[in-house]
């Protein structure tokens, strides 16, 4: 899904171009496949979309059946320079990053005792950097020769852990109790 139409190079002066008009996305593809024997039915919240015409829209609930997968669906939202430039200050101050793109996807088939996993997924990053030696100009972050167009500026889980839920009765609302010990959600 097209995003990001600001060339290499791109550059913006703070505080006159930190406004709500300059705005950059963050943007991870996903795909979810359905390596069942059952039809599943996958729900997605928060920040996940689906590409419509060029335009995101809510991914919102997909059926899944034996080996099927999903179309690309996009964790990603858009943030105003400064945001990002909020983003590059708290990773040099070894701060966690204010501004995220979150989702979440739950997976289920329609056993009245099955399971149910979920994903929590979150990305961050910075794709805007200070230009050295001009205080108050910012660029987009210049490719690194062995990561491409910046991927080193994005932070995010390339295997988010799954949490699980059996299910005694889903219609009673009755889960199966996590063995002694066991962590919650394994």
């Amino acid at each position: 899904m097209p995003c990001n139409t600001w060339p290499a190079g791109q550059r913006w002066h703070f505080p006159a171009d930190q406004g709500g008009a300059n705005r950059l996305v963050l943007q991870q593809v996903l795909v979810l496949e359905n390596r069942s024997a059952q039809r599943v039915e996958a729900r997605f919240e928060g920040d996940l979309v689906v590409d419509r015409d060029n335009r995101p829209t809510a991914a919102g609930v997909l059926l899944l059946e034996p080996g099927e997968a999903t179309p690309q669906i996009y964790l990603q939202r858009d943030f105003t320079i400064k945001q990002l430039s909020e983003n590059y200050q708290a990773r040099q101050d070894g701060r966690e990053l204010p501004h995220q793109v979150r989702g979440s996807i739950m997976v289920g088939d329609d056993r009245d005792n099955g399971s149910t996993d979920r994903w929590d997924l979150a990305l961050t990053g910075s794709r805007v950097h200070p230009v050295p030696h001009h205080d108050g100009l910012w660029e987009i972050a210049p490719w690194h020769l062995t990561e491409g167009s910046g991927l080193r500026t994005l932070d995010y889980g390339l295997l988010p852990m799954r949490q699980r839920i059996h299910w005694i009765s889903r219609a009673r609302d009755v889960q199966l109790p996590a063995p002694a010990g066991a962590p919650d959600g394994l």
